[in-house]
């Protein structure tokens, strides 16, 4: 008799085990397509339900398209039909799964996950995944709900918590509501809410750091010109968060600093706050002493004034007088002469991106254009001292740090005799 455990019977397909779990939202009959096209990359496909999605989308259709019992009962039978005895149901589901999708996120489902609230099986299996998944970007919420309850301030905390807890945020898209109104909230279109299902899944996975240290910057530093105005840049700082959670997650011992951020620190990487350029230089120096690596994505002011006033100018014209910013790589790069030391290059010119490479002394500098600035993706370029520039091309920013950390880790590990800096 086949067991009606579903994430062990699902073991007999080939490929990786991805969980959707389906929540009440009007969306819910899309997941549908999703479980086929899931099933069509070969993966094996298990489905977990909320008693509201059931009262959209009979469980049914999900087990004829994903081959697999849906999984409804947060309290299953205590035996097998076999005699048996089963297994807790929401551990299983959580250990087993290689990829997990919530699609729809309803504004219930986020606001649960991120108060810690289980009291369904859905909720109780999200709060089993284990971290290193979330932190590996294999858990994707997908959110889809009226355009209200998505621009409300409380929906938008929960997704922050979440997001800098390491879950990955998927849409929503704008266009016709359910309800007719117009607006962002709709379900991601199945394309692309599929191909980030797949890279995230496909991803190559990290290297074991634990043996190193990582420093990294973020953020965007602010230049006074008086006690309200100063002169900045719109990075997000979205890039080196990034950068230092997948770093956290290849077990490295990670340092962040940030300076002005518009996105959560993540909880689980130290972290010290600077403003200007002249205290993340003096950060920089100070923590840099010993690390192995130094990932510079803080995307500094290149001027700040010669004088700062100090109280609120009102002049009807006014003048400002700036000077050049510190340069904090190519500090580092006399100070520390062993470290691995990665720049980027808010540039889309490879010759600018070579010149900085040249002249302080770097391992690598990922050139990406201006428009990446505070954007969720990035369309980078790796330009290292002998070879060819890679293009990557677009991708997530998260899905990037991933790969910056293997290439990190190639870096650490071949032989630093003879390094030539400065």
């Amino acid at each position: 008799m086949a067991d009606p455990n579903p994430a062990r019977r699902g073991r007999a397909h080939a490929g990786r085990t991805a969980l959707l779990c389906v929540t009440g939202g009007i969306a819910a009959y899309k997941a549908l397509e999703l479980t086929r096209r899931f099933r069509q990359a070969g993966w094996n496909v298990v489905v977990a339900m909320t008693p509201h999605a059931r009262r959209l989308v009979g469980p049914e259709s999900f087990a004829a398209l994903s081959g697999n019992p849906v999984a409804l009962d947060l309290f299953p039978p205590r035996h097998r039909p076999d005699g048996e005895p089963a297994r807790i149901a929401h551990v299983d589901l959580a250990a087993s799964a290689d990829l997990v999708v919530v699609a729809p996120a309803t504004a219930n489902i986020i606001g649960k996950l991120a108060s810690g609230v289980a009291d369904d099986l859905v909720s109780t299996v999200l709060l089993a995944i284990p971290q290193e998944t979330v932190a590996a970007g294999r858990v994707l919420l997908a959110p889809a709900m009226n355009t209200r309850m998505w621009e409300h301030p409380a929906v938008r905390r929960n997704l922050a918590v979440l997001s800098g807890w390491g879950y990955r945020i998927a849409g929503p898209a704008a266009g016709e509501l359910a309800c007719g109104d117009r607006g962002a909230g709709r379900l991601l279109d199945l394309d692309t809410l599929f191909g980030m299902c797949r890279a995230a899944l496909e991803d190559e996975p990290l290297p074991d750091l634990a043996d190193f240290s990582v420093l990294v910057t973020a953020g965007r530093t602010e230049e006074p010109l008086d006690p309200v105005r100063v002169i900045t840049n719109r990075s997000s700082g979205r890039m080196g968060i990034e950068v230092a959670r997948a770093f956290a997650a290849a077990r490295a011992r990670t340092r962040l600093i940030a300076a002005g951020v518009s996105v959560p620190l993540p909880e689980s990487v130290d972290t010290r706050p600077v403003r200007t350029a002249a205290e993340l230089t003096d950060a920089v120096l100070e923590e840099a002493a010993g690390v192995d690596a130094l990932v510079m994505c803080a995307a500094v002011a290149d001027y700040r004034p010669v004088r700062a006033s100090p109280a609120k100018r009102h002049d009807a014209k006014l003048a400002v007088a700036l000077e050049r910013t510190p340069d904090i790589l190519r500090q580092v790069s006399k100070a520390n002469r062993q470290a691995i030391l990665i720049g980027f290059s808010h540039d889309p010119s490879l010759a600018t991106a070579r010149a900085k490479l040249r002249d302080k002394g770097l391992d690598l500098v990922v050139a990406n254009p201006y428009e990446t600035a505070g954007a969720d993706d990035i369309d980078p370029v790796l330009v290292r001292p002998k070879g060819r520039a890679v293009r990557c091309g677009p991708m997530p920013k998260w899905r990037f740090a991933r790969r910056l950390v293997r290439e990190t880790g190639r870096l650490l590990a071949a032989p630093r005799r003879g390094v030539k800096r400065g």
